[in-house]
């Protein structure tokens, strides 16, 4: 082999190396259900500090009080306060929604089970500003619910964690504490 046509290889190798690193080698645009991924409320759990649960005719709240998260209403209930948090975690910091109607026509909402009647979590967050987050049906595949926030007129897919989380936290308001 010529020193000529050893020059030429390392030639090429080096134009097809640059086209690589400039035209080839970019990275993936982000897809369109990463996209279409967000928080359910755009605010950190640190900032929440009371909660109220509303469901069939009746209300839990739970407030932040020395760091801890206490059960306001019904005075006589106990609730774990990890329970708390892990339900504030959901629809603040920790998991994503996926939006699935950015502006639903009202007969839609029925669709996904999103009504007058369907069980509401509120949320007050340092400073005064209130939201609420209404929970309706499952996916059809039963791995998410339907939810939507007055913030904006959405409908978003959230995990079922939330509806889990909301669950129990009802239950447990809905009993009486055990007298000791």
């Amino acid at each position: 082999m010529t020193a000529r046509r050893t020059i030429a290889y390392w030639v090429l190798f080096a134009v097809l190396v640059g086209y690589y690193w400039i035209i080839e080698h970019r990275p993936a645009p982000p897809s369109e259900i990463r996209q279409a991924r967000e928080k359910v409320l755009d605010v950190f759990s640190d900032d929440v500090v009371a909660l109220t649960l509303r469901r069939e005719g009746n209300e839990i709240r739970c407030e932040r009080r020395d760091k801890r998260w206490q059960i306001v209403k019904p005075a006589d209930a106990k609730v774990p306060a990890d329970l708390v948090s892990a339900l504030i975690e959901n629809l603040t910091d920790k998991q994503e929604a996926e939006e699935i109607s950015a502006n639903p026509k009202p007969e839609d909402l029925q669709t996904f089970g999103l009504s007058d009647a369907s069980p509401e979590i509120e949320v007050e967050v340092s400073g005064g500003k209130t939201m609420k987050i209404k929970l309706g049906a499952r996916n059809p595949p039963q791995t998410a619910i339907y939810a939507q926030t007055n913030t904006k007129p959405r409908i978003l897919l959230v995990g079922v964690n939330v509806q889990y989380y909301a669950d129990l936290l009802y239950e447990a308001g809905a009993k009486p504490a055990a007298k000791t």
